[in-house]
């Protein structure tokens, strides 16, 4: 369990300055693509370990985030052809969605896809990911703007005012978390 988490949230606000700055690379290297994905799936480690910590606010963790989701095509998807996503998922069919951040969480803790996207002049300009359930149904793609985003806001999300209420299921409480504008 997460006691402080301002040392976690500090480390989210670093790993998004060093992604923005990542984010005009035109040389990728295998180490450099390495510390990109640890850095990426740690973050969101770290987010989902804040959110089941109660250190997050309910709107940060129900924010929409923008992904593109492009379809499977039918083809199983195995350790041994999970990077040949041209011949497993319709590029051409790709369609705009929302989901909330710990579903993309939950997406990137569990990937069973995970590689960089580039533009034309080989920036760094998306992150193609799949978790092991998702791998059958869609190829989701986020912006390294919106991971940058994302990192950023959690980072300086320091709620204020929590209600728990006992959930007779879990037998533990359910917490909504608060954080009021302009308080000093």
């Amino acid at each position: 369990m997460i006691w402080e988490s301002q040392y976690w949230k500090d480390d989210l606000l670093k790993k998004a300055a060093a992604l923005r700055k990542r984010s005009t690379q035109k040389r990728w290297a295998e180490p450099s693509l390495a510390r990109l994905e640890q850095s990426i799936m740690l973050g969101f480690y770290g987010i989902r370990k804040l959110h089941e910590a109660a250190k997050l606010s309910t709107a940060t963790m129900t924010q929409q985030v923008s992904v593109k989701a492009f379809p499977w095509l039918g083809k199983n998807v195995t350790k041994l052809n999970w990077h040949r996503l041209d011949e497993l998922y319709d590029f051409a069919s790709g369609a705009p969605q929302q989901q909330d951040l710990l579903f993309v969480c939950h997406q990137f803790v569990h990937s069973f896809i995970f590689t960089a996207a580039f533009d034309d002049d080989e920036r760094l300009d998306a992150i193609l990911f799949a978790s092991d359930r998702q791998r059958h149904k869609s190829l989701l793609s986020i912006s390294i703007g919106q991971v940058i985003s994302a990192f950023e806001q959690v980072g300086n999300d320091y709620p204020n005012s929590a209600q728990y209420i006992l959930n007779a299921k879990t037998g533990d409480y359910d917490v909504d978390a608060t954080m009021l504008q302009n308080v000093s």
